[in-house]
């Protein structure tokens, strides 16, 4: 399924709306990860120093769009319902490496405001993306891969239902050293579910 740029996606749930950032995103996303830079550090391949640039976040606002109308990957920025404005992000769900045809899987990421956890907001938020993944954009596989220690993630990972199906061998470098991840996968189990490959 292509994605039409000219329509802007939201994702509404009980308490979130979910939001593919557009160009005008850079500053709250820049005050994002700045607040969470330690946080998100934990888990994540380390930053350089660009990164917390207006110019480096126009320039992956724009590449993120490609990748959308391309049909390759997709993000939405997090915002609490009440925010009207869409001020501050709370949390982010993305999915990337996006393959169509005999496969029609993609790689999940999410992330979630270090003073926003414990909430049931990630929940809430992928159950709608998810949702949205298998019914709208038409994908059979989801994979996530997450640190062993990370034990909130893997809770809610298995709680949505994935399963996890190994271990990916150093598979990110983190905090100086290559990190052993846990594969999970979520399968669409739609039974009117069919797809047309050539």
């Amino acid at each position: 399924m292509k994605i039409d740029p000219l329509n802007e996606i939201e994702l509404v749930s009980e308490r979130l709306v979910l939001k593919v950032p557009d160009p005008t995103f850079s500053m709250r996303l820049l005050k994002y990860y700045g607040d969470n830079r330690d946080f998100f550090q934990l888990s994540m391949p380390a930053f350089n120093e660009k990164f917390f640039t207006r110019e480096y976040q126009d320039e992956r606002l724009w590449t993120e769009f490609e990748l959308m109308i391309e049909d390759r990957g997709l993000r939405f920025c997090i915002f609490k319902r009440e925010d009207l404005l869409y001020e501050k992000i709370i949390g982010d769900v993305s999915i990337s490496n996006v393959i169509r045809g005999e496969s029609q899987s993609c790689n999940l990421g999410f992330k979630l405001d270090n003073l926003e956890t414990g909430k049931g907001f990630m929940e809430e938020a992928l159950k709608v993306f998810i949702d949205y993944i298998f019914n709208e954009l038409r994908l059979h596989r989801i994979e996530v891969e997450t640190l062993p220690s990370n034990a909130p993630s893997i809770k809610l990972l298995k709680k949505l239902g994935f399963k996890q199906e190994g271990i990916a061998e150093k598979f990110l470098y983190i905090n100086g050293e290559w990190k052993d991840h846990l594969r999970f996968s979520l399968i669409n189990l739609n039974k009117d579910y069919q797809i047309t490959t050539v």
